[in-house]
């Protein structure tokens, strides 16, 4: 290992970004003025004032359900982290790393402090926040975790406060981390440029490979340095919201990328100067459960000295990875009785099978539309769209008539619609769940038209159709 570990990262700051707005009250940490052609260095100082850090908003800020699970902080014993669990009145915590649980959290809200441990023999505390964000279907506390300290770094230039946003124990994590700049209470995510009062630097997180017995003994030291280095960037600018069709009300954050460790925080309104390339959405966020993202292919270019505003947003269309292939289980839903509850049975067949996979929302320049991972129920489904509970299907032989017969009209709620279900009255089901779409085709062999349907009080009229070959 050498003597230096390196994390860069950055964000961008000035005119239309919102990484780090600096009024010209703002002063910097130090009255000696920085010198605009040479690196700056400063230390990097632990806090776990909450009072601070719950008033800095950042882009994607990392909330893990307690499941059985480990907070995945570095603990010196177990590579996991450290074990936690949910029970129906507590969570259950390992705090020093023996996987035997020594805390309890019963309250609505509590701060419990570790010691981690790095590679390089460090120890640091690092403090979590557990709370309680709802209710398992069982009616019992859903418990949560996420960060509680920050690290802070004073230079001439300015103050930076680092937030490992994700929960893992570093402050370097590559659009996962965040960053605030002077006085803002808006952070960024972590990048790989920043601009500060309009000049351009890399930002460097230093990490010391190898610590003395004096270095360890000193509370306050943390063993983590930031590094400024000037760089020059040519520009051009950007436009997200101007040409945007959005599907409800204006984004209120946009979150890029540039490369692999380039991530840059967007205003929701007018043009932002940024370096040349090629820029991929991260996340637009328009409410908490409805964000955009590209991934295959940019949603913008910037050239140098030019503007560019894309055309994006509606209209939104369905995508659905659809497919034939041979066995499978149909699943047949008994409706509940006076006094018996609902009821799903299984019944494997070796015929056919039109399957796919949960469908996706997609705009005009190719973005998806999705819901975070905390509206997802128990087999990782969320449709961003939560008035829209079931999806119209129909499999038709290709050239069939108007009115023909659809193949999956078989009076099975689980071949005719896709539904959204209420299996309140089983037992391990949550309420209500997505189930897998799969439709038994046991008599026709030939091509068949694949259409799906539904209507969205947030992306209007949604439709996919794909020409599908039954064979055996």
């Amino acid at each position: 290992m050498s003597a230096i570990s390196k994390i860069i990262f950055a964000g961008i700051l000035g005119g239309a970004c919102l990484i780090g707005t600096i009024n010209a009250t703002d002063k910097p940490a130090d009255d000696k003025p920085a010198d605009a052609s040479e690196p700056i260095e400063a230390s990097l100082v632990y806090s776990d004032d909450w009072a601070v850090l719950s008033k800095i908003s950042t882009p994607l800020p990392a909330i893990t359900q307690i499941n059985n699970n480990y907070v995945t902080i570095p603990n010196p014993e177990n590579q996991k982290g450290f074990r936690c669990v949910g029970e129906p009145d507590k969570a259950r915590l390992d705090t020093d790393g023996d996987e035997e649980f020594d805390t309890d959290i019963k309250s609505k809200e509590q701060f419990v402090a570790y010691k981690i441990k790095y590679p390089n023999e460090l120890k640091m505390n690092y403090k979590v926040r557990f709370f309680t964000s709802g209710k398992t279907p069982s009616g019992g506390p859903l418990w949560s975790y996420q960060r509680a300290c920050f690290m802070t770094a004073k230079t001439p230039l300015e103050t930076f406060i680092l937030i490992d946003d994700n929960t893992n124990g570093s402050y370097g994590d590559y659009g996962k981390d965040a960053i605030a700049i002077g006085s803002s209470k808006q952070a960024g995510p972590l990048s790989a440029v920043i601009s500060v009062k309009g000049k351009f630097y890399k930002l460097e997180v230093q990490t010391l490979a190898e610590l003395t017995g004096t270095q360890m003994k000193d509370p306050k030291f943390t063993g983590m340095t930031l590094r400024l280095t000037p760089c020059e960037e040519e520009t051009g600018k950007l436009d997200l919201v101007k040409n945007l069709k959005p599907p409800k009300g204006s984004p209120q954050a946009i979150i890029i990328r540039r490369g692999e460790d380039a991530f840059f925080q967007l205003n929701s309104k007018g043009e932002t100067v940024l370096p040349i390339g090629e820029y991929y959405l991260v996340s637009a966020i328009f409410t908490p459960r409805v964000r955009a993202r590209t991934s295959e292919k940019p949603i913008a270019v910037i050239e140098k000295d030019k503007s560019v505003a894309p055309k994006w947003g509606a209209p939104f269309k369905l995508d659905i990875n659809a497919f034939c292939e041979k066995g499978g289980t149909e699943i047949i839903v008994i409706p509940p009785g006076n006094l018996t509850p609902p009821q799903d049975v299984s019944k494997n067949l070796e015929c056919p099978f039109i399957k796919c996979d949960f469908p996706r929302i997609l705009g005009s320049l190719g973005e998806e539309y999705y819901a975070p991972d905390e509206f997802k129920d128990e087999g990782g489904y969320a449709f961003p769209d939560e008035s829209v509970t079931s999806f119209s299907v129909d499999i038709r032989p290709k050239g069939a008539q108007a009115n023909d017969k659809p193949l999956n009209k078989r009076g099975n709620p689980f071949t005719d619609r896709w539904i959204q279900t209420d299996m309140s009255g089983l037992v391990q089901k949550s309420i209500p769940y997505w189930n897998t779409y799969r439709c038994p085709i046991e008599r026709y062999r030939g091509k068949v038209i694949f259409k799906v349907s539904a209507k969205s009080a947030v992306f209007g009229e949604l439709s996919f159709e794909k020409e599908i070959e039954v064979t055996e």
